[in-house]
């Protein structure tokens, strides 16, 4: 019991101390392997090769040693130049595409309210001729009652676009008087006889 409190409680580093060591040996065994697998294996070739042609092994060392930085060097600038002409190229074809469009859509609104325009010229001409014909027809088979004829017309037509009273919203007196006029017979069912009755003595 003595030896345990002379210890004292444990910390978080006595914690944390095995997973470190556990972590150092995982590194040693790793620098062990590439050591013997790469490194030995490497060392041994460069020694029997200098030791069967030194000069050649010297002249190759001494090249290899000054080319490596260069080399490097030209990899790297290569990549970094590709890379920015290829950003360059895509934003360009990105702001040549986005002023296409833009063209192409100021064109097509052009188109579209060019037509837009035609549209409605070609339509109000085409109900003018054709009221002036509707009119010039019931003149012609109904002589002056042909023009409120055409007016019923025109305004059963146009009532969705107009203010004035639609054909179910006449007056039905008017149209009792007018159909009564004509010798028809009036919406309450009686006529209005045009002729006079004769005088009884």
């Amino acid at each position: 019991m003595g030896a345990q409190n002379d210890k004292g409680p444990k910390t978080s580093q006595d914690t944390l101390a095995p997973y470190f060591d556990d972590s150092a040996a995982a590194v040693r065994r790793a620098f062990a392997r590439v050591e013997e697998g790469y490194i030995l294996p490497t060392a041994d070739l460069f020694k029997a090769q200098f030791s069967a042609h030194p000069i050649p092994f010297v002249f190759f060392s001494i090249f290899v040693s000054f080319s490596f930085f260069p080399i490097l060097a030209y990899f790297v600038v290569s990549f970094a130049t590709l890379s920015v002409a290829l950003a360059v190229a895509l934003c360009i074809a990105f702001i040549f595409s986005a002023g296409v469009c833009i063209f192409l859509g100021g064109i097509l609104l052009s188109i579209l309210g060019i037509t837009l325009l035609l549209s409605g010229f070609l339509t109000c001409f085409v109900m003018f001729s054709y009221l002036a014909a509707r009119l010039i027809s019931n003149l012609r088979h109904s002589g002056r009652n042909g023009f409120r004829a055409w007016y019923q017309e025109v305004t059963t037509i146009l009532y969705p676009f107009s203010f004035h009273l639609a054909p179910a919203d006449e007056d039905p007196y008017i149209s009792q008087d007018t159909k009564g006029l004509n010798g028809e017979e009036a919406k309450d069912g009686h006529g209005i006889d045009t002729e006079p009755e004769p005088y009884e003595q």
